[in-house]
């Protein structure tokens, strides 16, 4: 079927290269399908003007249409077909002009701009951490503006052709025998300036919102490590994807217990009489009482193991171990009976025992030498 591409665009033949991109330009912006949702005739409308840009913005395949005056060529008995298959086709023509104004792929990587990170801090307590928890967080955050869907602009007629460059994004100056380009500084290299801006979000595309964020923090976690939600963070400038959201866990020291590694560790006090004779002892574990034996004549240093009943790891495996570290308390006074008693188990072990002041057997020799 044989087309005017031309009046399509609505230019002539003899257009110039700039003439049909900026014929181009004006209609996509008008009749692209996400400024005119539903509406299957600007759907048409705007495929039918990419098509024709294809062609007349191809200096081979514009001539070859301008000779035979169709989109269908001869070559070795073949056919080339012009068509498109849904969008996919003509994207990456629109994308060239408009980057992602309206939400498309961005191809001009410089204008779209990854979101910031958000760095959040929570503090658990121990339990918390040997357990697992929810916490539920609320962040302020930038995010896409509803109304112009982070276009900054609510419609079309709102962008404008820049007229420092003419559209191209590039300024070109003749100097001597070369050509030197910059970056136009009126509109940062986009070709597009922004006349009208959302009269939400001032041109910006974001605005700050409150959210509540659910971060699940695992069992045996660790204080100071940081959880990463990925395009949890602020929303991206032009297209750019959103930036990741940082929660830092503080956990909350323990009165009874302290961590080494995946192990916890316990040091309860028991009296010397207790070491000797041996005892039992009651750990509050959570919701679990656990029951561990100290066997007598228990020595300073010592300790006992008991398996699986750590920190999980973070890493899955098998849990830590509670290392139970008893300490000795001596007493720093006795009475007349427990003096006289362990006096009594010092004869029987044949120990000798010099009470405070008494001098010993050394000191007496050294005294009749002397």
């Amino acid at each position: 079927m044989t087309k005017d591409y031309y009046a399509i665009l609505g230019v002539s033949r003899s257009a110039t290269q700039e003439e049909i991109k900026r014929a181009y330009r004006r209609l996509a912006l008008q009749y692209h399908p996400d400024k005119n949702p539903g509406n299957r005739e600007a759907e048409e409308k705007f495929k039918e003007i990419t098509e024709a840009y294809q062609i007349l913005s191809d200096p081979a395949k514009r001539a070859n249409y301008d000779r035979f005056g169709t989109t269908d060529f001869n070559r070795g008995g073949g056919q080339e077909a012009w068509g498109f298959e849904g969008f996919g086709g003509f994207s990456d023509i629109f994308e060239e002009f408009f980057g992602d104004i309206f939400g498309t792929r961005q191809d001009r990587r410089t204008r779209a701009q990854r979101g910031q990170d958000i760095l959040h801090r929570v503090e658990i307590s121990f339990a918390e951490a040997l357990q697992g928890t929810t916490v539920n967080l609320e962040l302020e955050r930038r995010e896409l503006c509803t109304q112009c869907r982070g276009l900054g602009a609510v419609n079309p007629g709102d962008y404008a052709t820049c007229p420092t460059c003419n559209g191209q994004g590039q300024l070109y100056y003749r100097q001597g025998f070369f050509t030197v380009t910059r970056t136009c500084p009126h509109c940062g290299g986009e070709g597009i300036i922004l006349k009208n801006p959302c009269p939400r979000c001032h041109g910006e595309g974001r605005i700050s919102q409150k959210r509540r964020v659910r971060v699940d923090i695992p069992p045996g976690m660790e204080d100071g490590l940081r959880i990463r939600l990925p395009g949890e963070g602020h929303a991206g400038l032009h297209g750019g994807e959103p930036g990741d959201l940082y929660v830092e866990v503080r956990v909350q020291e323990d009165p009874l217990f302290r961590r080494e590694g995946k192990n916890l560790i316990y040091e309860p006090q028991i009296s010397y009489v207790q070491a000797i004779l041996g005892t039992q002892l009651e750990i509050p574990l959570l919701e679990e009482i656990i029951e561990i034996e100290i066997p007598p004549g228990f020595q300073p240093g010592e300790m006992v193991k008991i398996k699986g009943k750590g920190m999980p790891s973070l890493k899955g495996g098998r849990k830590g171990d509670l290392l139970v570290r008893p300490r000795i308390v001596m007493p720093k006074k006795l009475s007349p009976q427990e003096r006289e008693l362990l006096e009594e188990i010092a004869r029987i072990r044949r120990e000798e025992v010099s009470p405070p002041g008494k001098k010993g057997l050394f000191s007496k020799m050294k005294e009749i030498i002397s």
